[in-house]
């Protein structure tokens, strides 16, 4: 009994240490330098150009298209936001709501290669809402139009461009 106490008093120390020091990190990324060179860079960013496509399906019908599609144009899933749950977690109720985040490793290697802030544009994404007619609505931001701030990546956005097109196009037919 004494150890299990000992062991939780140690840990709530530990927790606690840990958190002083996060918030101490956190404080000190607020302080401002002057010029702020020391602690972060801004890049002028336009965000991109967002597609959006109504489905004639039904909602999970566009759901389960897109993924397939996704699969056969070899990306990779890397995450699958819940925003219904997130949604609860504020106290509000959403209608259906799907998003795939994607990746190619193969496509990645000219992000790497030619400018690595571009490395904040992948993985890319694609949300699948539920519209108030029970089908769904398609959207992603247009991958030329993010990867346009960015050297050497033009060939890219189009590849990519076309793959998002065949992709979201597979949840409206």
């Amino acid at each position: 009994m004494v150890t299990a106490v000992k062991q939780r008093f140690c840990l709530k120390q530990v927790t606690t240490c840990l958190s002083a020091v996060l918030g101490m990190f956190l404080c000190l990324s607020a302080v401002d330098t002057g010029n702020g060179s020391a602690w972060a860079k801004d890049y002028q960013y336009s965000g991109g150009i967002i597609i959006e496509k109504q489905s004639t399906l039904p909602f999970r019908r566009a759901i389960a298209n897109v993924q397939r599609a996704i699969k056969a144009a070899r990306f990779i899933i890397v995450g699958e936001p819940n925003y219904q749950l997130m949604q609860r977690m504020v106290g509000r109720e959403r209608a259906g709501a799907k998003g795939f985040f994607l990746y190619r490793p193969d496509l990645g290697i000219p992000v790497f290669d030619n400018d690595p802030k571009a490395a904040m544009e992948v993985p890319l994404k694609i949300v699948i809402w539920e519209g108030s007619d029970g089908k769904g609505l398609i959207r992603y931001k247009q991958p030329s139009s993010v990867l346009a701030d960015y050297k050497s990546l033009g060939d890219l956005g189009s590849e990519l461009d076309q793959l998002m097109v065949k992709i979201s196009d597979a949840g409206v037919k």
